[in-house]
């Protein structure tokens, strides 16, 4: 009983023969690489081999020129900066780059790290007396500041030049800032706009050694770390100059010097080299708990902590607040269940759940656990009586682009912004029921029932016999996987079903399928145990090819991701 939408991508088999000639592939990654948009035998040979030397020249971004020169200044004067972060992972990273980097050029930069709940998103006016108690001219922001047009004019009113690095998506026009450095800028040279906002930073700060004529050396081999994590927490494709960084950075992680990321990775109980699921299910999720739920400054700390027992007493105050949040997520997700159930929400193409018990720093969490639930648009908003506020976050289908939405629920908001796949909003309370029709009847009107099915893109279709341990050596090739570098997923079709069995608890189901001239193999479909799979059934599987190396020799498993019975 499949749960997705197959489709098969389309590959080029003339291409596909060429690249496994002149890179020495088997036909079937060959075809893969072709499917994914790698058809040339240079653009394929990079991405397998990624080098630092492919990241393009730092002076393609715009504003670079002034940015630099305005903190070289500040590093000929040894004047003190305010880097203004973000309090979420790609925020805090970004500050720790910039501190670390200013610091050891003898700058005396102070971080600044908005509250989530005092203050919010984005560059705050705060920042005026931040910075003139610390005796600052220059505001340096990274990961915000791109839309922030009235806190920018403020601080020019008091006297503070603003250097902004982002990376999210400028609106029709620009900050009054000294520069603006976004590789999404429509004037943008830069040839990769998929950089988080520690990769913009750490761009830049690499320009300004270059100018400075210092080694860089030592910044790669101190900073990519930090990239690699920012860049996979906020959910950036691993593709491009994002995969080079994300590469080198998690070589890095794995051998780090950081005493904050050395406690960290051991909380966590991350033994190995670390990949971006560790990173992405592990290692985020601690730096966000403390900007969530309390202060993302500890966040901060704990990437520039030296005294390797303060790191270890700050890594577990982390994962303390990451439990914590775990509970409140899922106390809220079955909340959000139950209501979705109870009212019969299911029959609108919109989810929008609420409470008055949910901490604001989860709603976007809620939401997104219900939109892989349900497959479809959802808000979650927590209820604020007190002060007439409703706050809600929203995460997005592929299907429905939230930012037409979201135009369409400005008038009713007081705050209200995002991107395709999320975004955020506040509205009066007694605005509440209109901005929840209006959400519901617009995902109604532009969504049909079929966009409800989530779509499952297969890299091929092959035959049981060419699933052996070089293929699975040359996947290998492909890594880190990520957003937009994901597992490849192979379809084998009339696989019939020789072995089924439950583990002890009946959780999970592990079977031996074989075709027709192929050898048994072992395949495992996680949490499948009450699937009635018996031997004898004759199965259309969807599968990620893996290598076993429980029994200690390494084997081939499949691990199932979707089936089909064939009648």
């Amino acid at each position: 009983m499949s749960r997705y939408r197959w489709c098969v991508r389309p590959t080029d088999k003339a291409k596909a023969e060429r690249l496994a000639q002149e890179l020495n592939l088997s036909q079937t990654t060959a075809s893969l690489l072709v499917a994914r948009g790698y058809t040339e035998p240079e653009d394929a040979y990079r991405f397998l081999n990624p080098s630092l030397r492919d990241l393009a020249d730092p002076s393609l971004l715009p504003d670079i020129e002034p940015a630099v020169r305005r903190l070289a200044q500040a590093v000929e004067r040894k004047e003190p900066v305010l880097v203004y972060g973000d309090y979420d992972a790609d925020g805090v990273t970004s500050t720790a780059l910039w501190l670390t980097t200013l610091r050891k050029l003898g700058v005396p930069a102070e971080p600044y790290v908005p509250h989530r709940e005092r203050e919010g998103y984005d560059l705050h006016p705060n920042a005026i007396e931040a910075a003139q108690g610390i005796g600052a001219r220059l505001v340096l922001t990274c990961d915000c500041g791109v839309r922030a047009h009235d806190a920018v004019n403020a601080l020019n009113a008091a006297g503070l030049e603003v250097v902004i690095t982002d990376h999210h998506e400028p609106g029709d026009r620009l900050p009054n800032a000294l520069a603006v450095v976004n590789p999404k800028r429509a004037d943008s040279q830069y040839p990769f706009r998929e950089l988080s906002g520690v990769g913009v930073s750490f761009r830049v700060a690499e320009a300004l050694l270059r100018e400075r004529n210092l080694p860089r050396n030592g910044f790669y081999e101190t900073m990519l770390e930090l990239v690699a994590i920012g860049t996979v927490a906020d959910v950036m494709p691993i593709v491009g100059e994002n995969r080079v960084l994300v590469r080198y950075g998690l070589e890095q992680l794995h051998q780090t010097k950081r005493e904050g990321l050395k406690s960290l990775k051991q909380v966590a109980q991350i033994r190995r080299k670390p990949t971006p699921r560790d990173v992405g299910y592990a290692i985020g999720p601690r730096l966000n708990a403390a900007g969530r739920l309390e202060d993302a400054r500890l966040a901060l700390q704990l990437l520039l902590e030296e005294d390797a027992q303060k790191a270890m007493r700050i890594a577990e105050t982390l994962d303390r607040h990451n439990r914590e949040r775990q509970k409140y997520q899922e106390d809220a997700v079955r909340e959000a269940i139950a209501q979705v159930e109870s009212e019969g929400q299911t029959r609108h193409r919109a989810l929008v759940v609420y409470s008055t018990n949910w901490h604001h720093g989860i709603v976007g969490l809620v939401a997104g656990k219900l939109m892989n639930r349900y497959y479809r648009p959802v808000a979650a908003v927590t209820i604020e009586p007190e002060v007439g506020i409703a706050r809600g976050s929203m995460r997005s289908i592929p299907e429905l682009n939230l930012t037409q939405l979201l135009a369409v629920m400005k008038p009713i908001c007081t705050k209200c912004g995002g991107h395709a796949a999320a975004g955020g909003f506040a509205v009066p309370l007694e605005q509440f029921d209109a901005l929840r029709q209006t959400i519901v009847e617009f995902a109604n009107q532009r969504l049909t029932d079929a966009d409800l099915i989530p779509t499952l893109e297969i890299d091929q279709t092959l035959e049981a016999h060419a699933v052996t341990m070089r293929l699975i050596q040359e996947l290998n090739l492909m890594e880190p996987f990520g957003n937009g570098n994901e597992r490849p997923l192979f379809l084998c079709r009339g696989v019939e079903v020789v072995g089924s069995r439950t583990n002890r608890d009946g959780r999970h189901l592990f079977l031996k399928v074989r075709s027709e001239g192929s050898i048994v193999h072992d395949a495992v479909l996680w949490d499948g145990g009450d699937y009635p799979i018996e031997p004898g059934a004759i199965l259309d599987l969807v599968f990620d090819p893996e290598e076993d190396t429980y029994t200690g020799y390494g084997a081939v498993r499949w691990v199932i991701k979707d089936f089909e019975e064939v009648s």
